[in-house]
């Protein structure tokens, strides 16, 4: 499990990422200066993008590119375990993300259709109309588990809206995984 690497391009500089609990710490040292970084593994997605000689890991939730690495530097093999291991990193600490087998109660027609209420009365429904959708096609059937899925996959697409429709769906509360305080110590 390779944890750690330094990258050295020859116009770029050098780049330090070394994964510690659950963050990576990134170093750049370049022609416009220093730089050091930490970003938690749960603020990224698990699919990289890769862009011409670079690849990047992007925010889960405004898809900016957050972890910058050069493609194949030092060396492939090196290269290539590192991102493996990052990537399992990530899925390892998405506790907090959505997830149909996260609810364990029945959901009811009349609490979907409340949530639908809601969100129409708060929110921009042009800026959700996706979720709109699934919403209302999941009170037709609220026991079926693969719109529940089919809901949660396009919140999840929703990005920077996720936040206003949390605090004004407290349906999706329950579709996070439920985490015991003693977890923590």
């Amino acid at each position: 499990m390779t944890t750690r690497i330094v990258q050295t391009h020859p116009d770029k500089g050098t780049r330090e990422f070394e994964l510690v609990d659950d963050m990576v710490n990134y170093k750049m040292s370049g022609p416009l200066g220093d730089e050091e970084l930490s970003v938690v593994l749960s603020a990224l997605s698990s699919e990289p993008v890769k862009d011409g000689s670079m690849l990047y890991f992007v925010s889960g939730i405004n898809h900016e590119p957050l972890i910058k690495l050069f493609a194949d530097l030092p060396d492939t093999e090196s290269f290539t375990a590192f991102v493996n291991t990052l990537q399992q990193r990530i899925v390892e600490e998405d506790f907090g993300r959505l997830a149909a087998e996260n609810r364990d109660s029945s959901i009811t027609k009349e609490q979907v259709e409340n949530t639908i209420t809601m969100l129409e009365t708060y929110l921009d429904k042009n800026s959700i109309d996706d979720l709109i959708s699934s919403l209302r096609k999941l009170a037709e059937a609220p026991n079926d588990r693969e719109q529940l899925n089919h809901v949660v996959d396009t919140f999840h697409d929703l990005g920077v809206q996720q936040g206003p429709v949390l605090t004004y769906a407290p349906f999706f509360n329950t579709l996070l995984s439920s985490t015991d305080l003693d977890d923590f110590s």
